[in-house]
């Protein structure tokens, strides 16, 4: 699993992993974008075993109540799912403490339900509820530590996207004693909303879908421009993370003091892309490229890419094609819910290679009884596969170029006016950056 979520996504970048306890009592707590790939995720940067809490209602039937107990999983009683199973909660209570006493880690997600969106849903105070019992249970000598953790995905549903996970240093749950002892109610509270006050700080959060979609244009346009300004490169990505939590914080000073500007610059914003998308392109398409070489350069650079990568490309498509595509048609088929589709993509690549390459493998071998040339075929099923995707993306890039090119001879104006008003559109950003940095 550590290597299919290592492939599955282009870049993943763990900030404070250093700060996860290596033993003794740990509750791990993470947003919830992307249902079960999130504890895959988290439990593949833990170095220690970790117990999962996994809604109630996957345990009905009888190989489930036999098969998820295995893979570390507990169960908890949801009100939203059935009222009258939530007395069994006790007995999960009871399960944590013994696994806390025994020094192992818990992970859970105190939202209580996955949905995709840049968004801290309401925290329970379940978590809160289940360390604080512990340690009263063992008079708050039991040591337990929460690590909360943000999951920053550029897309969870899609492959080769961003991964940025968010760490926050432990909290103690022993220095919520006198609070608890005195009021139980308060101490889960006041726990619970330091919990949340973290998450908030580890991930991007936004109240609104609307607010959402206009911060999200803003990054298209303006991200790489501030990125340039600060020398700051695309692998940095707890930098990037700062650039877009500066762009939240600025929009919504001016949601706030003045939303006429908001919406005028919101209305050009989606005028430009949907002129854009009328010619089919993309915002990174006319953006300046201050690494780009001669045109005649470029030319024969996208030639030679197309004509020698041709070959490696057919082999590693033939052999990687089926693997690959059968795990997003799954998805498709098994669930409509957008939370599940990069989830089923992932586990079900995981085991689609390994049946394919293995089946593949064998036949190789059955075939030419060479143990070198077997050796040597399963070493190129991977690195062609990763080849091949590469080669689609480049000269689907390549063409995007060259059609440009045909446009901008076609359209020359109307593409003109779309980078000028690009342009103008960053200009005003600065202007609103400086602005809103004046007013701290």
């Amino acid at each position: 699993m550590k290597i299919t979520v290592r492939t599955f996504f282009r870049s993943i970048v763990i900030r404070n992993k250093e700060v996860i306890p290596a033993k003794g009592p740990l509750l791990v707590l993470a947003n919830h974008p992307s249902t079960f790939m999130d504890p895959i995720v988290i439990a593949t940067i833990l170095n220690r075993e970790v117990y999962f809490l996994g809604k109630g209602q996957l345990f009905k039937s009888k190989l489930a109540k036999w098969l998820l107990p295995k893979f570390n999983i507990i169960p908890v009683y949801r009100k939203q799912d059935d009222p009258s199973q939530m007395s069994k909660n006790q007995e999960t209570f009871e399960k944590c403490f013994q696994h806390l006493e025994k020094g192992g880690a818990i992970l859970m997600f105190p939202e209580g339900i996955s949905i995709t969106e840049r968004k801290l849903r309401p925290i329970k105070t379940g978590a809160a509820r289940i360390v604080l019992g512990a340690e009263e249970k063992n008079n708050f000598q039991l040591g337990v530590h929460i690590v909360n953790i943000g999951l920053n995905y550029s897309d969870p549903h899609k492959f080769n996207r961003d991964l940025f996970i968010n760490i926050h240093k432990p909290i103690t749950v022993a220095n919520y004693k006198a609070e608890y002892t005195t009021d139980t109610f308060k101490g889960a509270q006041s726990l619970t909303a330091e919990i949340t006050k973290q998450l908030e700080n580890l991930i991007i959060a936004i109240e609104d879908k609307q607010t959402d979609e206009l911060v999200q244009n803003i990054e298209t346009l303006y991200k790489s421009h501030l990125s340039e300004q600060r020398g700051i490169t695309e692998n940095q990505k707890d930098e990037q993370f700062i650039i877009t939590k500066n762009i939240i914080a600025t929009v919504n000073y001016f949601l706030i003091h003045d939303p006429k500007k908001v919406e005028t610059l919101r209305n050009r914003i989606n005028q430009y892309f949907k002129n854009l998308a009328q010619l089919s392109l993309q915002d990174f398409d006319i953006a300046p490229d201050t690494k780009s070489k001669s045109f005649i350069t470029n030319a024969l650079k996208a030639l030679l890419i197309i004509t020698l990568g041709a070959p490696i490309f057919l082999y590693g498509l033939v052999n990687n094609y089926l693997p690959f595509q059968i795990p997003g048609i799954l998805a498709k088929k098994i669930s409509k819910e957008k939370e599940f589709k990069g989830a089923i993509s992932m586990v079900g690549g995981f085991f689609t290679f390994i049946i394919f390459y293995t089946a593949q493998i064998i036949t190789i071998y059955k075939l030419t009884h060479n143990q070198t040339l077997t050796i040597a075929y399963a070493i190129s099923l991977p690195l062609t596969g990763i080849f091949a995707y590469w080669y689609q993306t480049t000269v689907n890039q390549i063409r995007t170029k060259w059609m440009l090119i045909i446009l901008f001879y076609k359209k020359s104006t109307f593409i003109s006016q779309l980078i000028t008003e690009r342009q103008q559109l960053i200009s005003e950003f600065d202007k609103a950056k400086n602005e809103f940095i004046a007013t701290l």
